[in-house]
């Protein structure tokens, strides 16, 4: 069976056009800037692999730990890398 998409085609890149650039530049936010520290980058990539990575300073530390506990069972970090993660990653305490 051959399907004749003539004037659809024209409306399908017209529309999924702009959203592939944007789905594309969401995509590259993610990545870490070029002045953060390195665990930054260890953050981006490995929190990306199933979700989105958490904004620095937007959790607590106690919320970070619960997660971390969680999250040790299939992100294998080093202790220093857990720590330093929770570092960047905590809000600062009041």
């Amino acid at each position: 069976m051959i399907f004749n998409f003539g004037p659809l085609r024209s409306t399908m890149v017209a529309v999924l056009g702009p959203m592939s650039m944007v789905v594309g530049l969401t995509g590259c936010s993610q990545a870490a800037a070029p002045d953060a520290p390195p665990i930054a980058s260890l953050h981006s990539h490995q929190c990306g692999r199933c979700h989105v990575p958490p904004e620095p300073r937007t959790r607590t530390r106690a919320q970070l730990e619960d997660a971390f506990t969680r999250h040790g069972k299939r992100v294998h970090l080093s202790h220093d890398d857990w720590q330093a993660m929770i570092d960047y990653l905590a809000a600062p305490a009041n």
